[in-house]
């Protein structure tokens, strides 16, 4: 089995922080349901940034890189497909008859 070594510890670190920075937005766009703010191009770019750093780090070998990218990858599908599937959702409506804002 290779070592770890201290900049291996770095990269799965920074991985970890990098993935687990979705999970806010995640939480509150699930809860809010309200994803007009979030751009589908900047979504999109970052999808597109992601799978081909997936590609090289697993070309390479970089499991610091590429097994963080992975969960990355899955929690920015996920963002696009809740701002999709809201985007096209009906509004609420209340006991009154009335749209929530």
């Amino acid at each position: 089995m290779d070592e770890i070594d201290i900049y291996d510890i770095f990269g799965y670190s920074s991985g970890i922080l990098f993935a687990g920075s979705l999970i806010p937005q995640l939480y509150k766009s699930y809860k809010s349901k309200e994803l007009n703010d979030i751009s589908i191009c900047w979504q999109s770019i970052f999808l597109l940034g992601l799978i081909f750093l997936f590609i090289y780090s697993f070309h390479n070998d970089l499991k610091p890189v590429y097994i963080p990218a992975s969960v990355e990858t899955s929690f920015m599908l996920l963002l696009i497909i809740m701002k999709l599937y809201y985007q096209n959702s009906p509004p609420e409506i209340d006991e009154d008859n009335r749209e929530y804002p």
